[in-house]
């Protein structure tokens, strides 16, 4: 009877591996669309604008609030 020798899967070394990751990460992003200038100006725009009114509307909730609990508080005591 022959014995038979079992295959060993050896791991690629560390630097293969980081060899490998980015060739992978290179033609990832070879497939990305990158924004065009104007576009990216835009997206800043609304993006900045849509923080703004954020900032307000939670400015003017704060202020009901604080006035809210202030009056509660004025008549509990």
């Amino acid at each position: 009877m022959a014995k038979q020798i079992a295959a060993v899967d050896e791991k690629p070394g560390i630097i293969q591996r980081l060899r490998d990751f980015y060739e992978e990460v290179m033609a990832e992003m070879k497939k990305v669309t990158w924004p065009t200038r104007p576009d990216l100006i835009t997206s800043t725009k609304v993006t900045l604008f849509v923080i703004a009114v954020m900032t307000i509307i939670m400015f003017c909730y704060d202020n009901f609030a604080s006035a809210f609990f202030v009056a509660l508080y004025s008549i509990t005591s």
